[in-house]
């Protein structure tokens, strides 16, 4: 009996399995997860379509048991997927998937994976089946890798490359990795990275493009000698990778002037470049992307705490007159790129007044405006025109104004915070969030002259020089103060001039820029004192030693007036001699040579009547005293025409003569005027008519002439005329 127990045992654990396999069992019998051993609930036809599941992989999953995956092409509206599995012909069994392309089961629901199985997928749409090619193997020895994960993947940049680098995921070793990338609106492009041999880490070494982000997606299999290909694990999420030289932002700095709150408006001018990203990068924080920001550094106040920030780049920015550096710097997932760095300079505009120091025996102590809430005031002081790296601080603490709107800070002799004769540019800084590098504004900015003005000779100036510019006036000359060169500092020169005993007194002020003045209606004789002294707008330095002068009676001045009126004198006087000499010797001359009478003044040659047919015997010219003087007298110029013929009446020795007359030059009648008897007794005479005023210029200056012509007419009086009147006037 027992025996028989033992033989029945066996068969009926068979039944319950037959009976799974029996087709035409309800749907009832498949209601588990696992495999159901039954027909399909659809007739087993394939309807032959070019559409439907394709690309079917099965394989393990370390992590996961079994996976089997495929595509679909054509419409995904009311398809039904069922997974399909034959360990051999009648041992098969379905998975129902219904609309999704995948499915994962272990190895408890009911399909082999230790033998080898064929697997297909059958598609149900619309009344129609459409089925997958077959594929077979053991799910066991085909095993799927994981892809890199994309948050651990590190990335780093060498010159045209990116390395991509990641740990090896547990119990995945000896794999292959491949990768593919593309940039904005290209495909994709698939590449090997090749088998990893580094235990504990895999890697791959991809191009960078210079101007263009690209994504890029990796993927692993097992790679084992003597084993069936392995499936490529899935593409990883992707990785984006920015240009290797991302776009510098081109802007523009404007800085308005420091406002009355003290702070200034900086503007940032242009557009950010915009880097177009591939299609799996376009979400925020991708890696792909370029990012800006502002770096400020504040230079001036070195003592703060804080120095420098890096903020979200904004377009307006409100700074205190203080100078910084700013930066737009670009970022990316390999570091900070490119930037566009500015300086802005401190604001150096002053405010004479607006601080108040004094210096005491215990220390020195200054006073500002404060700020209308509580404050800590940053005070700077660097000597004028040394370096930067020399400027001094100090911080405050956080305080009140006092109950006149006063800010104060003190400090001992001992800390020898100033020199003395030293100018000191001092700026103050306050801020209610020192933490903040963008609270600070500035109070006020001004010069300050290190030191006691009176005290120190700053306020006096040397070596005053007197100058005399005439017999009133003089003027005063001095080297600049000390203070001149402290801008702001110094208000004026007052120049003080006055007499030895004291009665006049007058204070000329002068302007800073100038170191000379002029001092005018000063008298001769008189003894004065000029001091020159230099002022600040709150102090009156002191007056510079007394420089004596005089104005003496200039005595060269009347020596050289008279000189000028003795010279004056001397030339009248002279003039005046050479008139009377030359009149004087007129007059002689006159006297000792009267002139010859003229014809109609004159008588003696007016002929009677009853000697006009006399024979004259006047035989020389010196008979008549009138002939023998040639200066000053008047000569008839007688001029003979050649064309005309002697005259029959003439003497022949009168003919000679006319004959030698026309060998002389042209001779002309100056001054002849002749009565009208004359006149017609003369033109009787052929050579008498040649008488005129066209020739009168030829006995000009030519004595030898005149005493030829004088001798001549002398032969023409003795010669008497029988024909024509009995008398002839001649002006000689």
């Amino acid at each position: 009996m027992g025996q028989l127990w033992g033989r029945l045992i066996p068969l009926l654990w068979l039944i319950p399995l037959h009976l799974l396999q029996l087709p035409g069992q309800g749907a009832e019998a498949c209601s588990t997860s696992g495999c159901c051993f039954q027909d399909p609930p659809y007739p087993d036809a394939d309807s032959g379509s070019a559409s439907g599941p394709r690309d079917l992989n099965c394989y393990r999953i370390l992590s996961a048991g079994y996976e089997c995956s495929w595509q679909y092409e054509g419409p995904t509206a009311g398809v039904s997927h069922f997974l399909r599995s034959c360990l051999r012909p009648r041992r098969c069994c379905y998975f129902a998937v219904g609309s999704a392309t995948s499915l994962q089961f272990s190895d408890q629901d009911g399909v082999s994976v230790l033998q080898a199985v064929t697997l297909w997928v059958e598609s149900r749409v619309e009344n129609r089946t459409e089925k997958s090619p077959n594929i077979t193997l053991k799910l066991h020895s085909s095993v799927k890798y994981d892809p890199p994960p994309a948050e651990d993947i590190t990335l780093s940049r060498s010159v045209g490359q990116v390395l991509f680098k990641w740990e090896t995921p547990a119990r995945q070793d000896d794999a292959e990795v491949q990768f593919r990338h593309r940039t904005p609106g290209s495909l994709w492009k698939l590449d090997n990275c090749g088998r990893q041999d580094d235990a504990g880490f895999e890697s791959c070494l991809c191009p960078l493009q210079m101007d263009a982000a690209q994504e890029f997606q990796l993927r692993r299999r097992r790679l084992r000698p003597g084993t069936p290909e392995n499936p490529w694990s899935s593409w990883s999420s992707p990785v984006c990778v920015p240009p290797e030289h991302p776009p510098q932002p081109t802007l523009r700095l404007s800085v308005e002037a420091l406002r009355p709150n003290g702070r200034r408006q900086v503007t940032l001018h242009g557009q950010l470049p915009q880097l177009e990203l591939p299609e799996g990068c376009l979400g925020s924080n991708s890696g792909g992307e370029v990012t800006y920001s502002v770096r400020l550094h504040m230079l001036s106040c070195p003592c703060k705490a804080k120095a420098m920030a890096t903020f979200q780049l904004k377009k307006l920015l409100n700074l205190s007159g203080a100078a910084y550096d700013l930066a737009v710097v670009s970022q990316n997932r390999f570091g900070p790129g490119p930037n566009q760095t500015w300086h802005i300079p401190a604001h150096t505009h002053t405010e004479p007044g607006a601080l108040n120091i004094s210096a005491g025996a215990n220390g020195t102590t200054m006073h500002w405006p404060a700020q209308p809430q509580s404050a800590t005031y940053c005070i700077e002081w660097q000597p004028q025109g040394q370096d930067r790296n020399l400027t001094m601080c100090t911080l405050t603490a956080p305080q009140d104004p006092d109950p006149m709107g006063m800010a104060t800070h003190s400090w001992s002799r001992a800390s020898r915070a100033m020199e003395q004769k030293v100018c000191y540019h001092i700026t103050i800084f306050a801020s209610a969030r020192p933490e903040k590098l963008t609270s600070w504004s500035t109070v006020l900015s001004t010069y300050h002259f290190g030191g006691n003005v009176a005290a120190s000779g700053a306020g006096s100036p040397q070596h005053v020089l007197v100058k005399k510019l005439s017999h009133d006036s003089v003027s005063v000359d001095w080297t600049p103060s000390l203070l001149s060169a402290c801008p702001g500092v110094l208000k004026e020169y007052v120049v003080r001039c006055q007499d030895a005993e004291g009665n006049q007194v007058s204070e000329l002020p002068v302007k800073p820029t100038e170191t000379q003045v002029t001092l005018g209606g000063l008298r001769a004789g008189t003894a004065y004192t000029v001091q020159v002294r230099a002022d600040t707008p709150t102090l009156q330095g002191t007056w510079s030693q007394p420089q004596p002068f005089s104005i003496e009676v200039q005595v060269s001045q009347v020596f050289e007036l008279s000189i000028i009126l003795v010279s004056l004198g001397s030339f009248v006087s002279i003039l005046l001699l050479g008139v009377l000499g030359y009149l004087g010797l007129n007059r002689a001359a006159r006297c000792l040579c009267p002139p010859l009478p003229t014809p109609c003044a004159s008588t003696a040659v007016e002929f009677p009547s009853s000697q006009g047919k006399q024979a004259w015997q006047w035989t020389s010219p010196a008979d008549f005293p009138e002939e023998v003087s040639l200066k000053g007298a008047s000569v008839v110029n007688l001029s003979w025409e050649k064309a005309q013929a002697t005259d029959l009446d003439t003497p022949v020795h009168f003919q000679k003569k006319t004959q030698l007359l026309r060998g002389t030059p042209e001779l002309a009648l100056e001054d002849t005027e002749l009565p009208l008897e004359d006149r017609r007794q003369v033109q009787g005479h052929p050579e008498a008519r040649a008488l005129g005023p066209s020739r009168q210029d030829g006995l000009e200056g030519n004595p030898a002439q005149v005493a030829e012509l004088s001798l001549l007419l002398g032969d023409l009086i003795q010669t008497p005329i029988f024909s024509g009147p009995t008398h002839m006037g001649l002006e000689a």
